[in-house]
């Protein structure tokens, strides 16, 4: 005569009966089920959604009824806001093309692009880090803060120039343009052969990308190799490649138009996919370091001498 065995039980006398298939396997475990966010966290998501005349509104409420939890919760969210506010004003700070001359080139271009506009925070952001703990994260903080492989710096586009050359003249209008439209990133403007003696006419315009105190990228000409059509570029195609190249942080001012925008957008998708295929075309064609103008990173750039450009069908790009 068997004893009963309960085949729920988990002991090893059990897993030794299953083993040889005296009492059958036990259940698969369930995973537990989700923690549900709690009524608090609930409420906080809510208010970090609600735009700043709802959030006073909530806040005069709860005044009025002595709640002094949501009091702090709300002021809490007000705050991050009014610093969230601050920092934008401070990144677009530019909005209109610098002329510079040739010695103000290390402090204008490459000391501006190590910039980090959020550097000062770091302290407040610390400093509220409690605060997030208790009322929630609905405003992200400063991740890059302190963590040099997250920096990104300043983007800042030097455009070396002659005045009279259509194609220089076409591109200054542009990025009048694109200074106004992103306020993030600066923008200078030095006569070539001002800032690099002898610098020949044929390699204008110029474009060199400055970021965190390193020449990131140059451009010369308004060359196809680099999705350019000469006279006939477009704003857009300059927005593309400055964008492509890492130069401009998006996004634009809200009242301007995104890169590439038309009224029409039934084509939206296939124009998307189209410029990420050219971006990428243009990331590989455009030069790194010290390509184009033969120079360190860190210095300013010089021009080659005749014999290398007579070497070269064309400079480094």
């Amino acid at each position: 005569m068997y004893a009963d065995v309960d085949p729920t039980q988990d002991t090893e006398f059990h897993d030794a009966l299953r083993k040889h298939g005296i009492i059958p396997p036990k259940p698969p475990s369930r995973s537990p089920s989700p923690e549900l966010p709690s009524e608090s966290e609930r409420r906080n998501a809510k208010l970090h959604a609600l735009p700043i005349h709802s959030l006073q509104h909530h806040l005069d409420t709860a005044l009025d009824s002595h709640d002094a939890q949501q009091v702090e919760e709300i002021q809490f969210i007000l705050r991050q806001r009014a610093k969230a506010e601050l920092r934008q004003k401070r990144r677009n700070r530019f909005g209109r093309v610098y002329p510079i001359q040739r010695p103000d080139y290390t402090r204008e271009i490459t000391e501006a692009s190590k910039v980090e506009v959020d550097e000062d925070q770091s302290d407040e952001d610390e400093g509220d880090e409690e605060e997030r703990e208790q009322f929630g994260r609905g405003l992200n903080g400063n991740s890059a803060q302190g963590d040099p492989a997250k920096r990104k710096g300043t983007g800042v586009v030097c455009f070396l120039y002659k005045d009279g050359m259509p194609t220089c003249e076409l591109l200054k209008g542009y990025l009048n343009t694109l200074a106004e439209r992103y306020p993030a990133t600066k923008f200078v403007s030095i006569v070539g052969d001002k800032c690099i003696p002898n610098y020949p006419d044929k390699n204008l315009p110029t474009l060199l990308i400055y970021r965190n105190g390193e020449l990131h990228r140059q451009m010369i000409g308004l060359r196809p190799e680099i999705g350019l059509s000469g006279m006939d570029t477009k704003l857009e195609d300059i927005e593309l490649v400055l964008t492509a190249v890492g130069a401009l942080d998006r996004p634009p001012l809200p009242s301007q138009p995104t890169l590439g925008r038309e009224e029409d957008t039934s084509d939206s998708d296939d124009s998307s996919e189209e410029n990420k295929t050219k971006a990428k075309s243009i990331r590989n064609a455009t030069g790194r370091g010290t390509g184009v103008l033969g120079a360190p990173t860190d210095r300013r750039p010089s021009a080659k001498t005749q014999e290398e450009e007579d070497a070269e069908l064309d400079w480094d790009l």
